[in-house]
């Protein structure tokens, strides 16, 4: 069967780009088409099934008109569920996330509206927290949203222990002007304990960050653009992890790494059920194969 899965990959973005990885392996008995934001002109002719997911992709940030304008993201995603429906294409959402501002979920309502028709169509809908499904409970009437662990959680290549350095992982507060961060490496140059900064954000995100790292930290490592598997291993064989990115968190969890987020961490880092067995994430892909099974 042919399956077409709709996410954020392709632009540099390390935890983005896990979860291709992640359905090639759950899923081998299938053919995958992977797309992202930029747009086929149509989608194949033998397409069986439309799956949004993995990441955070449920949301609408306009930049001009109300609230409830469509943005240029919500038009991408819009696209594929649109074509999916006129053709009669089965289609469903699949470890995906609701993203906010920080401090800003109580307006999601207004920015979630052109969202809320679709969530009321789509054949199932899984979700990385449980505020993710109170949320699409409020704004689709439905109350069939499943909870599991992010998929990525299910992404796990073998690594040989080394535990030598601190990894640091910019993204938000997690930057080498933060006055914390600051603090953190002269007691990590203190103890003689080598640091090294890993990025795992689109260039267009980190470029300027790991620019900065490099001037006023030049005693630590930078590892530039590395692909899933390299982000994974350098967590897997740190010391410790302090990380303002997502997916940072997942590997270090998986891998079994110590780690910090900071307090005043992204949405996505804060409503993670650090309580929930990362091993249900597997249940994702038995929800979409009951769903195939049908």
């Amino acid at each position: 069967m042919k399956i077409a899965f709709v996410g954020a990959s392709g632009y540099g973005n390390v935890g983005d780009d896990t979860y291709p990885l992640v359905f090639a392996q759950q899923l081998p008995e299938h053919e995958l088409v992977i797309y992202n934001s930029d747009l086929p002109a149509a989608l194949p002719d033998d397409l069986a099934l439309l799956v949004l997911g993995g990441g955070g992709i449920l949301y609408n940030n306009p930049k001009d008109g109300p609230a409830d304008a469509e943005s240029p993201h919500f038009r991408a995603m819009k696209f594929y569920m649109d074509a999916a429906i006129a053709r009669g294409i089965p289609w469903g959402i699949l470890s995906c996330g609701f993203q906010f501002q920080i401090n800003r979920e109580a307006e999601y309502a207004a920015a979630l509206k052109p969202w809320a028709p679709y969530l009321k169509q789509a054949a199932f809908i899984t979700l990385r927290s449980p505020n993710c499904v109170r949320i699409a409970q409020e704004i689709s009437g439905r109350d069939d949203a499943r909870f599991f662990p992010d998929a990525a959680y299910l992404y796990r290549p073998t690594v040989e222990a080394d535990q030598q350095a601190v990894t640091l992982v910019p993204a938000g507060l997690v930057n080498a002007r933060n006055t914390l961060i600051k603090h953190y490496m002269r007691q990590f140059a203190a103890s003689g304990t080598p640091t090294r900064w890993l990025g795992m954000g689109a260039p267009v995100d980190d470029d300027k960050l790991l620019a900065e790292v490099t001037e006023r930290f030049p005693q630590s490592q930078i590892i530039a653009r590395p692909g899933p598997q390299a982000a994974f291993e350098t967590i897997a064989r740190s010391r410790f992890v302090l990380t303002g990115r997502y997916h940072g968190m997942i590997f270090a969890r998986v891998s079994r790494a110590p780690f910090i987020t900071p307090v005043d961490s992204p949405y996505k880092i804060r409503m993670e059920d650090l309580n929930a067995d990362i091993s249900t994430a597997a249940g994702h892909f038995e929800v979409l194969r009951r769903f195939l099974q049908r």
